[in-house]
């Protein structure tokens, strides 16, 4: 198994030595069937393409986090949310989700206005978050819509209407609630635009999606917003996004899970010798710590016949593309469901408390070495 040739676009360093502080939150669990998450090794079946007979043996689950992040802009002392994690009423979900993918996994939610109110200062308030980037719209992703953060933008990613709307009910088999991107405009809904001509260039299918939305009527009440200076590449990425044009955060595109997805390369710290440190908040890139190491244990077809991406090629490329930053040392990459890093911040307890900052993750030795060992 070798990594595809990807490019590597030097990160920039910052003239304003700009930076955010990233809060780790711990909002709840999932227990999701083996075979949907991982492969016994690179490309080979897992036991959903030949299930063993019925021994009595309960099913193989993996226990996975979910992780919601606060970010505070230092220069402007706005607060930030990326993610909002699962709703604590799962009986108001779509049905779609409630018949057909719910059964299938032990949900345990914890609500981060919650976790706030309980552990935040006063500036990390729910009533004091700006703006929420949502990594996707997947259930365990999107919350509740962000109702207890009411006066917060709601970010989604380059064609993510194209999926959510017209949601559900107005589509019986909608998976996105449509009040979670209403259209009366009572949210500021953005969603980051990349011009046609640029997917076109690169091959992408993606071209032309965001107009034909439009005609469609999925694009009420969302702006479309381009970056400043234009979309730039990081790292293996070909395109990020300076939300706060101060190189303190980026959005990614990071399509290959679903329509939408984008995780977010943020500065927590400046060196003088420039050596800066980041972190990756990687959304559902990957499902599991091992995959960082060996993408091509995704579980997908033909080796699985279920799975978690709904472009599992892409999905392995674009874990790939996040493994190059893996294998700097300036960069900690974080997956929304990654245990090992739990384990590192907690020595091994079963739950991350409150808030913990994860600036200092460097000095600390918080990040882990790639494995693929269970």
């Amino acid at each position: 198994m070798s990594p595809p040739d990807l490019p590597w676009h030097p990160l920039p360093s910052s003239s304003s030595k700009a930076t955010c502080e990233v809060y780790l939150l711990h909002a709840g669990s999932i227990d999701a069937p083996k075979d949907m998450v991982l492969l016994p090794g690179p490309n080979q079946p897992n036991d959903s393409i030949d299930p063993p007979k019925d021994d009595g043996k309960a099913q193989v689950m993996v226990h996975m986090p979910v992780y919601v992040f606060l970010l505070h802009h230092k220069p402007t002392n706005n607060h930030y949310l990326f993610d909002l994690g699962m709703r604590t009423d799962l009986e108001n979900l779509p049905p779609f989700l409630k018949n057909h993918v719910i059964p299938s996994m032990k949900l345990a939610p914890k609500n981060p206005a919650h976790i706030l109110q309980a552990h935040g200062s006063p500036a990390q308030q729910p009533e004091n978050v700006k703006a929420v980037f949502v990594s996707h719209l997947h259930f365990d992703h999107i919350g509740d819509g962000a109702k207890d953060f009411p006066d917060a933008e709601i970010w989604v990613g380059p064609t993510a209407c194209t999926y959510a709307r017209p949601g559900w009910p107005k589509d019986e088999k909608g998976v996105v609630l449509s009040d979670n991107l209403p259209t009366d405009g009572s949210r500021v809904i953005v969603e980051p635009f990349i011009p046609d001509d640029v997917l076109e260039k690169a091959g992408d299918g993606r071209a032309g999606m965001v107009e034909k939305g439009k005609s469609e009527g999925k694009y009420e009440a969302v702006e479309s917003r381009e970056p400043k200076d234009g979309w730039v590449g990081l790292g293996a990425f070909d395109r990020g996004y300076d939300v706060f044009d101060d190189g303190s955060a980026y959005i990614l595109d990071t399509p290959g899970h679903c329509s939408g997805h984008m995780m977010m390369l943020v500065r927590v710290k400046t060196r003088e010798e420039g050596d800066d440190d980041f972190v990756v908040l990687a959304g559902d890139c990957f499902h599991h710590p091992i995959l960082l190491a060996e993408p091509e244990r995704t579980a997908r077809p033909p080796y699985s016949k279920i799975g978690m991406h709904a472009q599992p090629e892409l999905a392995v490329e674009a874990i790939w593309r996040t493994r190059a930053f893996a294998e700097k040392e300036n960069v900690w990459v974080i997956g929304a469901h990654d245990g090992s890093v739990g384990d590192a911040l907690t020595s091994g307890k079963d739950e991350v408390e409150g808030l913990v900052l994860l600036n200092d993750w460097r000095d600390k030795g918080w990040k882990k070495p790639l494995t693929s060992t269970l």
